[in-house]
């Protein structure tokens, strides 16, 4: 290479290194107007501090003194300026949302719950996404996957039945979840619920100190479903434990409507005419079977004894009121929000929580008739 040639290299690389800086400085310029948006620069300025300390506020470091915290605070108030949020979220590694999967948001029982989440997520910034499966554990799998493309912080599902790959994929995605309304055998599954088998032995044992012999089981359609097959089940163990013959008791499934539990009752009167209690694993077929055996001329309680499952509002306001098992539904969703606010170290603490499942004595229930 001649010296002439080294000369023109040496002016060619000068010129892209100044040309480089240019761009560096514009490009540095642009990310600046990016992140100190002229509204934090106003709150910055108005609060008097920097912008650095406006951003640790937006982010509750705790690193901000209390009145510089509440001064800037107010600033944001009077300017009406809201973070943005998908920017905390990348810094902070956080979206502050949390998904929640349903088998239906249609029974009031899941809504009692959902608000005793909303109550523990909502003071602490936090958003619920309610999502419905209308019990398909593969539109549940869909669902989860949908939440986790969202950048949920964490999934509530309903019993302890799902697809493995669902887990799996939560667990792959490091993504806190846990399960509610059941118990799960598996101690790496967080879950804040309760006994079902337990509820449903409750009623059995109802009916037997009432001298209850002949009786029938409406049961939501247990497949896929844990909660509904655990109710059926502790009901049937009980009642054999105490002296009932299996014979005596009659099945019937039916979907969570009104309606279709009123038709349940037709089948069992016509099957099973010498019945005289039914237990029904949700309120929901309760209500629809009181319709029934009105239909049929059968007076509740003095012809046939009905309990339900779950407690709703209006068990207390039906004639005569409905006697059931109550669900602690909202205590459950807070020990639910409880569990995904906990830190890391606290976690442990949160992460089984068996609440407790209590007959409730009204006005649909009798001795048996003669």
């Amino acid at each position: 290479m001649t010296r002439r040639g080294k000369r023109i290299l040496e002016i060619d690389v000068a010129d892209f290194t100044r040309q480089h800086r240019t761009h560096m400085s514009k490009a540095k310029k642009i990310i600046t107007n990016v992140n100190q948006s002229p509204r934090v620069f106003e709150v910055a300025k108005r609060a008097g501090c920097s912008i650095a300390t406006v951003s640790r506020v937006i982010n509750e470091q705790e690193s901000v003194g209390k009145d510089l915290r509440e001064r800037i605070l107010k600033v944001m108030g009077e300017l009406g300026y809201v973070p943005n949020g998908s920017a905390r979220a990348l810094r902070s590694s956080r979206s502050r949302l949390i998904g929640s999967i349903f088998p239906t948001l249609d029974n009031a029982i899941f809504t009692r719950m959902l608000a005793g989440l909303e109550s523990r997520l909502a003071p602490a910034g936090a958003s619920l996404i309610q999502c419905a499966t209308g019990y398909d554990l593969d539109r549940e799998f869909q669902l989860v996957r949908n939440l986790i493309e969202k950048g949920v912080d964490g999934v509530v599902l309903v019993g302890t039945i799902h697809r493995p790959e669902t887990l799996g994929l939560l667990r792959e995605r490091k993504v806190r979840f846990a399960v509610s309304y059941a118990l799960s055998d598996d101690p790496t599954i967080p879950c804040m619920g309760f006994d079902n088998k337990k509820g449903g032995a409750l009623a059995a044992s109802y009916f037997a100190d009432l001298g209850h012999r002949n009786i029938a089981v409406i049961s939501g359609i247990t497949h896929d479903n844990d909660r509904a097959s655990a109710r059926r089940d502790g009901f049937l163990e009980t009642a054999l434990a105490r002296g009932i013959d299996r014979s005596s008791i009659a099945l019937v499934e039916a979907p969570y409507e009104f309606s279709r539990a009123r038709a349940a009752v037709r089948i069992i009167i016509e099957k099973s005419p010498d019945v005289t209690a039914i237990f029904c694993t949700s309120d929901v077929l309760a209500i629809g079977a009181m319709r029934g055996c009105r239909d049929a001329g059968l007076r509740v309680p003095e012809d046939i004894s009905m309990i339900g499952f779950d407690n709703l509002d209006i068990a207390d306001y039906l004639i005569p009121a409905l006697t059931t098992i109550d669900v602690p539904a909202r205590l459950m969703g807070e020990q639910v929000g409880d569990f995904f606010l906990a830190d890391q170290e606290n976690l442990n603490i949160h992460s089984r929580v068996e609440l407790e499942t209590n007959l409730i004595v009204r006005g649909t229930c009798g001795p048996a008739r003669a």
